[in-house]
């Protein structure tokens, strides 16, 4: 005879066997079954957030760490809702989330009962896979059933490219009577990675041998020391010209680290630098002006490498796709001696453009710009950054990064949840993380302070420019008669206030005499959550910022 939950104590035991470690739960009566099982298998590993916003955030900055699914679990109806964001982050950047949505039984939906909502398939199409566990467990097929369900939820997230996966648990009431123990014998189903060889004669090979020229586009790309190995091997072929923001961790190995300032209007016209081979691995690119060049290259041939990776043509040129892991393919392309030097004429424009940097800069006043070559330089060398978007993601990457590690929410590029990433990303390592935000970032998620277990390694950097700033700098908004409200988004928020009601370290300067010894302080401190506003003008001096891009251009 099969208990009627005995489903719920084994969903606990087969992911707990599948090596989950981070469960958060958002409170709920709905998900009590699961909440109770899991917090007695996991214990103390489960963490609760009650803003399901935020804790799905949280989760993907979990899982961006560790690489493995985090757990996240809430109660049924609008609170589920609330993960969607985050979902689509995960699933456009590439990360493992379990998403477990309790449920009021089927008869109940939308018949005008509480929190009875239509759930199922709830977070299609931006999931990996949607699926649906029975009510109660009626025999033995269907706890066969639910197991097996679970069981590929986990290896969906985790194969090819990862992702999130949505399981929804309707439950009858009672809610909160005592569970059974995990069955004795419980289905576990493992995926044995294949390595991946080009064959002889595959059209990426054939022509690596004989391109006289080659760009190494890398996108958003988590810490892989593997990759890092193979890359750095290609930095010595001459034909080679590697791209690579700071997302890419991969730009200390980079020939141009900051293709929006490299990729020159001299750059645009000049065929010499048009290459025979494209090479494309990773994700999101934030420079508009690289995505502009490759577009406009029509005779050159393009690779995209990566694991199980839908069509997207990013440069509308892709013609060849390779579906495995860029590292496994990469370093089967051996650095090739030739007397085409393609490399050095990058490096003469990224030299060229970096002596225009540095002239404009010596002289510019106080402006976002000039607060951002600031941090850019006083920042540990081996920092641990998550980057803030719109604006914040930008200017920071004018400036070289060093050796430092970069997380950003570029999947779907939001703003809205980006310090509670910063907060689950912060949770899985001992290293001190640098979150950096807008103030609109920092007042649209501040609920992210909100959280028992806040991170004393996490330190937080506002630029304060009264709204959002990346709207002074497009052409077009800041000519609108609704600009104010609408687009600039001025806000009322102190700051400060928000710092005090949450009892985190709070400090603020608005010039370079106050920023140098206010950051100096943000620093030093250690085990101690701080957050440091840096106040610019409206906009942070826009101004700047444009006679800066048309001087490098010029």
């Amino acid at each position: 005879m099969v208990h009627p939950l005995q489903h719920i104590p084994n969903i606990t035991e087969i992911l707990f066997q599948q090596g989950i470690e981070n469960i958060i739960i958002s409170p709920g009566s709905r998900n009590a079954p699961l909440t109770n099982a899991f917090f007695k298998k996991f214990g103390n590993t489960c963490t609760s957030v009650v803003d399901e916003r935020s804790a799905a955030y949280v989760a993907l900055g979990q899982a961006l760490k560790t690489q493995k699914p985090s757990v996240i679990i809430s109660t049924s109806g609008t609170a589920a809702l609330n993960y969607a964001p985050a979902i689509s982050e995960a699933f456009y950047q590439g990360v493992p989330l379990i998403v477990l949505t309790a449920d009021r039984p089927p008869e109940w939906i939308a018949q005008e009962d509480n929190q009875a909502i239509r759930q199922t398939n709830l977070f299609e199409p931006n999931v990996k896979g949607s699926f649906t566990l029975p009510v109660l467990m009626t025999c033995e097929d269907d706890l066969w059933y639910a197991e097996r369900i679970i069981n590929e939820a986990f290896l969906l997230s985790m194969s090819g490219k990862k992702g999130p996966v949505h399981i929804n648990v309707p439950l009858r009431e009672p809610l909160y009577e005592e569970q059974p123990v995990a069955s004795e014998k419980i289905k576990i189903i493992i995926s044995e990675p294949i390595e991946k060889i080009l064959p002889t004669n595959s059209s990426l090979l054939e022509q690596w041998k004989s391109a006289k020229s080659i760009l190494l586009v890398c996108g958003q790309t988590l810490p892989d020391k593997g990759l890092n190995s193979v890359i750095s091997n290609l930095t010595a072929d001459s034909r080679v010209c590697i791209v690579g923001e700071p997302i890419s961790n991969q730009q200390n190995l980079a020939t141009v680290f900051s293709p929006e300032l490299i990729f020159t209007s001299e750059v645009m016209e000049q065929k010499e630098f048009a290459p025979e081979m494209v090479i494309y691995l990773g994700g999101q690119i934030v420079s508009k002006r690289i995505k502009e060049f490759l577009r406009k290259l029509d005779t050159s041939s393009f690779y995209y490498i990566g694991e199980a990776t839908p069509v997207a043509d990013t440069f509308q040129n892709l013609g060849t796709i390779v579906n495995a892991d860029p590292a496994q393919i990469l370093k089967q392309l051996l650095a090739i001696k030739s007397d085409k030097n393609y490399s050095g004429l990058w490096k003469n424009i990224v030299q060229k453009t970096s002596r225009k940097i540095s002239k404009f800069l010596q002289t510019a006043p106080w402006s976002d710009l000039k607060v951002f070559e600031f941090i850019s330089n006083q920042l540990p060398n081996d920092a641990v950054v998550f980057a803030g978007n719109s604006s914040v993601v930008r200017y920071l990457f004018y400036f070289n990064q060093y050796q430092r590690t970069f997380y950003s929410n570029r999947g779907t590029s939001g703003i809205d949840g980006i310090l509670s990433s910063a907060v689950g990303l912060a949770s899985q390592t001992p290293k001190t993380v640098y979150a950096i935000v807008g103030d609109l970032s920092f007042v649209y998620d501040s609920n992210a302070l909100w959280n028992r277990n806040f991170p004393k390694n996490l330190k937080i950097i506002v630029i304060n420019n009264q709204g959002g700033g990346i709207f002074h700098l497009l052409n077009g908004p800041s000519e609108q008669p609704s600009f104010e409200p609408f687009f600039n988004a001025f806000h009322p928020v102190n700051i400060e206030n928000l710092a005090q009601a949450f009892n985190i370290e709070f400090a603020s300067c608005d010039s370079f005499e106050s920023l140098k010894v206010e950051l100096d302080t943000f620093l030093e401190t250690q085990n101690q959550p701080r957050i440091l506003e840096i106040k610019t003008p409206v906009g942070g001096n826009p101004e700047i910022t444009r006679e800066f891009l048309a001087k490098i251009n010029s």
